[in-house]
Formats: C-alpha cells, structure tokens, sequence
C-alpha cells in the first residue's frame, strides 16, 4: 500500500487534540508533526497507508467544527517528505 500524509488543520487547539485523539482510534496512522501556524492556527500532520489516512481524517472530521480542515497527500514522494522533514524523508533516521 501507498504511503500517505494528511493534514488537519484548525483555529483551536483543542479541537486539533480532538481530531488527534479520534484518528488514532479509528485507524493506524501514526501522529509525525504538529505545527503552531499563527493567529491560533494549528495544524497537525499524519502518515500511515493511504486507507488508513483517508480513514483516520474522515474520523478527524467527524463531530468537528466547521473551521477544520483536512487534506490527503497520496502515495507521497520521499523528496517531499525530505522538504518538510517529515518521516521517510532523508533527514530522517527511525
């Protein structure tokens, strides 16, 4: 299967902690990153199989506000992941 990262972002950090909590549950994707992006924004990234991604930010969105976001970054390229220094990348050593 593909790797894949998806992306969760919000205005409010404890809705973030609650898409968090509700995508472990729901799939195996594993938590790599969480950024403070300004003006409260947060922003959370996970990695996993494609399905298991697609799956964890559907759970993400479920009973969320409407201000959360989420995007899938299918089948990603290790240079991508590199960029970002993102697991997988070639910064990065398990």
């Amino acid at each position: 299967m593909a790797r894949s990262v998806g992306i969760v972002e919000c205005d409010c950090l404890a809705d973030v902690v609650g898409a968090a909590d509700r995508m472990v549950k729901a799939a195996s994707v594993r938590l790599v990153r969480r950024e403070y992006l300004g003006e409260g924004r947060v922003s959370l990234v996970v990695e996993g199989d494609t399905d298991e991604v697609e799956r964890a930010l559907q759970a993400a969105k479920t009973g969320a506000p409407e201000g959360l976001t989420t995007t899938l970054i299918p089948n990603v390229d290790n240079r991508v992941l590199g960029l970002f220094d993102l697991p997988g990348g070639r910064w990065w050593n398990p």
